[in-house]
């Protein structure tokens, strides 16, 4: 797990669910997530990390290591005309 992916995940959550600090195995609904924060938090990661979640990766979402694994995924999939689709 990146590091620096991990530190910068971790501060949003913290920061939107007004949480001193998570427990990166806990699931989120435990320190108050619900579907409106869930939207806006995924909107803000596919802003700051320049990636695309799908519904359906936001739902499997349920922990702050898993937001953090799919946002690494996210990265080392290519989007666009790079990827390959010559």
């Amino acid at each position: 797990m990146d590091r620096d992916i991990f530190k910068v995940v971790d501060e949003l959550f913290c920061r939107r669910l007004q949480v001193p600090e998570l427990d990166p195995d806990a699931p989120l609904v435990d320190y108050g997530l619900d579907s409106v924060r869930a939207i806006e938090l995924v909107v803000e990661m596919e802003s700051l990390f320049d990636v695309h979640i799908s519904d359906e990766q936001a739902a499997s979402m349920l922990t702050l290591r898993d937001a953090v694994a799919q946002i690494t995924a996210s990265l080392a999939v290519p989007v666009g005309p790079e990827s390959g689709d010559s």
